[in-house]
């Protein structure tokens, strides 16, 4: 069995994957003019989700390595996509919540502000490649590192699931580098885990990063937009908060009855 397939491989690649990944990107920034934000921003962001994946999927290819299997990138069916949206709206209007009552606990840091204004850009061109670098393409990306390659590979060594979620979405966490949001990325980690365990695929855990991501993003450039039918008092709306739970709960058990079904798309 190859190295990369151990535990302490696994974390060992996706390790250097992300510093891969950090390094060449700095260094592009470095050699683009940084005075052209929209030249440095999008091809920054696009260019490190890319070189995530790259250093694994050269090595699996290198050693033959089948990698619909060995990514979970099978297929499921339309009803599992379809519950796993209604997870992921759920928990992400949660999350949003848990953020906010953190707020009231420990003041954000100045820096946060300044991290949200990262995505958010004026010109049109640059807007749509920042969405592309940041939401479908980091979901694709990340999700493809963390629950398809690392959290299997964990599954797998320690023959426990729950440990393999747990541990995994802790160090998904802390690779994210803001402890801030350290409680929040650790729970959206477990539930992407349990979906790609559930359905053995990264599609479900795709949604729900993607669905987050791009929550996030149209705060960023819109958050105006939300006030007075979404938020309510500094706090999510009693209604949506309580839509949230509701389709969690309902998706999930749903999500639980689908998720195995040899019903493909």
């Amino acid at each position: 069995m190859s190295v990369i397939f151990t535990s302490r491989g696994a974390f060992i690649l996706v390790t250097l994957s992300l510093l891969f990944s950090g390094l060449l990107t700095s260094a592009l920034i470095l050699l683009l003019d940084p005075t052209d934000q929209n030249i440095l921003l999008p091809t920054s962001l696009i260019l490190g989700e890319v070189l995530l994946i790259v250093p694994l999927i050269w090595i699996l290819r290198k050693n033959s390595e089948n990698l619909t299997q060995t990514l979970r990138f099978n297929r499921v069916s339309k009803d599992t996509l379809l519950f796993s949206v209604v997870i992921s709206l759920g928990v992400v209007i949660l999350a949003d919540e848990l953020e906010r009552l953190i707020a009231l606990i420990i003041p954000p840091p100045q820096w946060l502000d300044q991290l949200g204004q990262f995505l958010s850009v004026d010109d049109p061109l640059a807007l749509g490649l920042v969405f592309f670098g940041a939401v479908p393409l980091a979901a694709f990306s990340e999700e493809i590192l963390f629950r398809g390659f690392l959290q299997q590979v964990l599954e797998k060594q320690w023959e426990d699931v729950t440990k393999a979620v747990l541990v995994g979405s802790l160090f998904f966490a802390a690779v994210h580098l803001i402890p801030y949001w350290a409680i929040q990325i650790y729970l959206l980690g477990v539930v992407m885990g349990y979906m790609a365990w559930a359905s053995n695929s990264i599609f479900p855990s795709v949604i729900l990063h993607g669905i987050n991501n791009g929550i996030a993003f149209s705060f960023a450039n819109w958050g105006e937009a939300f006030e007075g039918w979404y938020s309510w008092n500094g706090h999510v709306s009693p209604v949506f908060l309580l839509m949230g739970a509701t389709m969690v709960v309902f998706g999930l058990r749903q999500f639980r009855t689908i998720a195995t079904s040899k019903v493909q798309l």
